[in-house]
């Protein structure tokens, strides 16, 4: 029999998929698999079931309910997405690691820290395998700007500036998920991996500030933050992450050395030429010379990511991002929320 390959994933094998939670990312997930040859959507699960119903119609799933329970118990799930809120994601987990499912679990990984280092646990002791959605990891951008940085396109030490600021059209989902976190801990969580990743440095100090720009949230929320980080070899950056009715949407990264920097500007920001992709802005110094990379690249790879889970079953591939860096990242953006609400700069 001749095996089809895509992506260096065996086509032959199927794998039936329980996706629990209908709303933006659960659709991110699904969209970018539902139609492959190697995937039987068995279930799409929500609360509200007019969702689960329309997904189940939109992509070809088999069922849909709004208990993912009984799904567990079939031998037709393999792999189970959640894409529910952080508070939500411990108890699935466990329920899908009894009954030997393996899982890709949305960031971040709990609402709550300690049920967040359980989580890890979980993950470290157990014979499923289980990808946490750290996205920009299998972003192909994020891997050319890693990959120069390493070959001192710009040289040490670095400036690395983080901007990811949304002006919220809807914002009663944006409330309903700062009820359950901050957008520091919700976003922050990839890019202070981001950050680790590229420099392959540890933070050593952490500081912020936040501010409330909507006053329908609970006291102790915040809609907008600051982080500002030092790493171990010189390296500093911040994160600024906004959410808000008032607030202007903006997206910046940019990575600053005295030999350069790169300036990394998503396909739907362009201003033109948006059918080349990404725009990568290198600006050599002292050539004083600017190049312009274009990368044809999806900004959420969910189909790569979903091949490394599939990689991480079939040939024992290991996770990217590790579960240690995934628990590096969750526990500095806690950090980072700590520093921010009692106002203190937290060395590490």
């Amino acid at each position: 029999m001749t095996c089809i390959i895509d992506g260096g994933v065996n086509m032959n094998k199927m794998y039936g998929i329980l996706l629990i939670g209908c709303g933006h990312m659960g659709e991110e997930h699904i969209k970018n698999i539902y139609f492959r040859e190697n995937v039987n959507v068995v279930g799409v699960v929500d609360l509200d079931i007019n969702k689960a119903k329309n997904f189940a119609r939109k992509y070809n799933a088999k069922s849909y309910d709004t208990d993912y329970k009984p799904y567990l118990k079939s031998k037709d799930v393999d792999i189970v997405i959640i894409a529910t809120y952080p508070s939500t994601h411990l108890n699935i987990l466990k329920e899908c690691i009894k009954e030997n499912k393996h899982v890709l679990c949305e960031k971040p990984i709990a609402a709550d820290f300690n049920e967040g280092e359980e989580f890890v646990r979980l993950v470290k002791s157990s014979k499923s395998k289980v990808l946490v959605g750290h996205i920009l990891r299998h972003n192909k951008s994020y891997n050319t700007i890693k990959s120069m940085i390493e070959k001192g396109a710009i040289g040490k030490p670095l400036v690395m500036r983080m901007v990811q600021n949304h002006h919220t059209k809807d914002w009663p989902r944006y409330k309903k998920l700062i009820e359950e976190t901050s957008p520091i801990i919700d976003c922050g969580v990839h890019y202070i991996d981001i950050m680790r990743w590229i420099t392959g440095e540890e933070v050593s100090t952490i500081s912020g500030i936040c501010q409330r720009t909507e006053f329908d949230l609970p006291p102790d929320k915040y809609n907008y933050g600051m982080i500002n980080m030092t790493f171990s070899q010189g390296s500093v950056g911040f994160y600024e992450a906004g959410w808000g009715n008032t607030i202007k949407a903006q997206n910046l990264k940019e990575f600053i050395g005295p030999k350069g920097r790169i300036v990394l500007t998503h396909k739907r920001d362009r201003v033109d030429n948006k059918e080349e992709g990404d725009l990568i802005e290198y600006y050599r110094y002292p050539e004083e010379k600017y190049e312009i990379i274009n990368i044809n690249c999806e900004r959420k790879p969910m189909g790569l990511q979903f091949d490394n889970l599939i990689n991480m079953i079939e040939k024992d591939e290991e996770a990217n991002p590790s579960i240690l860096d995934v628990e590096k990242a969750f526990q500095l953006s806690f950090k980072a929320d700590e520093a921010i609400r009692e106002n203190k700069l937290i060395r590490l």
